[in-house]
């Protein structure tokens, strides 16, 4: 897999300089084209729980959401033009779930922002990423509101426990592992001897010219994204590559899991395939 189609979700974020400038890297690095995408709730509802919603007021609050838009448009062209990266601009109005898995058809990685509880901005996209990991057709790559990330994936930490979505998750990230210059398998909590299952997976990476170190160990009281969140630091990495939900999505949302921890405590650019 080679990365040449980078599909972008904008939005009205104070942090989105953040996976635009992610995003531009990456597109730096592969000779990739970046389709940008803002996303437009749609303006439908006739009524609310406080009773009738003037059509005049949909149509104002339609109006303030196509002058962000074009705003953001604007910043996004100013920055991706300076830097000579070739993109196009799309802005759609509906539900950003089904516009971002519709346009990810096309595309080799979808790049998103971690959504901050805290922001108002971020409100209607809270859920997104939860939704979009498991929806998209390719890859996801999140980045985290705090920290600047034009350039990272020189030491990459992989979430490894011999699972469908873990050996997913390392295939569609092989163009970052080949470019990385250090990566790490971790096997957290194993459950059974992976020996052999380790080998399989090493020597798969090798024949891509990854010579990656694997690790495993057992943390008994810390859930397993808290460990995998701890050892991106232990082991001084700056992104993660895991499968997402391997467990049933409501089961984790509802009761939490790996996933829902690391989308929302990230700290690194995290890879996720489902």
């Amino acid at each position: 897999m080679t990365i040449k189609s980078i599909l972008l979700h904008l939005t009205n974020s104070p942090t989105l300089a953040k996976s635009i400038e992610a995003a531009m890297g990456l597109a730096n690095e592969h000779g990739a084209h970046i389709t940008a995408v803002y996303t437009i709730a749609p303006m439908k509802p006739s009524t609310s729980f406080m009773g009738y919603i003037p059509p005049e007021f949909v149509e104002q609050t339609r109006e303030q959401e196509k002058k962000s838009a074009d705003t953001t448009i604007k910043l996004f062209k100013e920055l991706v033009e300076r830097a000579d990266i070739s993109c196009s601009t799309i802005i759609e109005e509906g539900y950003a779930i089904d516009i971002l898995s519709q346009y990810a058809l096309s595309s080799d990685l979808v790049v998103v922002s971690q959504m901050d509880a805290d922001e108002v901005s971020d409100s209607p996209y809270l859920y997104l990423n939860d939704e979009l990991v498991v929806a998209s057709p390719t890859p996801v790559l999140v980045i985290p509101y705090a920290g600047s990330f034009r350039d990272f994936g020189r030491h990459v930490l992989v979430g490894w426990n011999n699972t469908r979505e873990a050996a997913r998750a390392i295939q569609v990230a092989i163009p970052f592992l080949t470019k990385a210059e250090k990566v790490t398998l971790l096997n957290i909590n194993p459950q059974s001897d992976l020996t052999n299952e380790n080998a399989r997976i090493l020597q798969f990476l090798d024949r891509h010219g990854v010579k990656a170190d694997l690790k495993s160990g057992h943390w008994k009281d810390i859930s397993v994204g808290s460990a995998l969140l701890d050892s991106l630091v232990d082991l001084s990495a700056d992104m993660i590559v895991m499968g997402a939900y391997g467990h049933s999505r409501i089961r984790e949302m509802i009761l939490g899991g790996a996933t829902k921890e690391v989308l929302e405590q990230m700290t690194a650019p995290v890879l996720f395939a489902h």
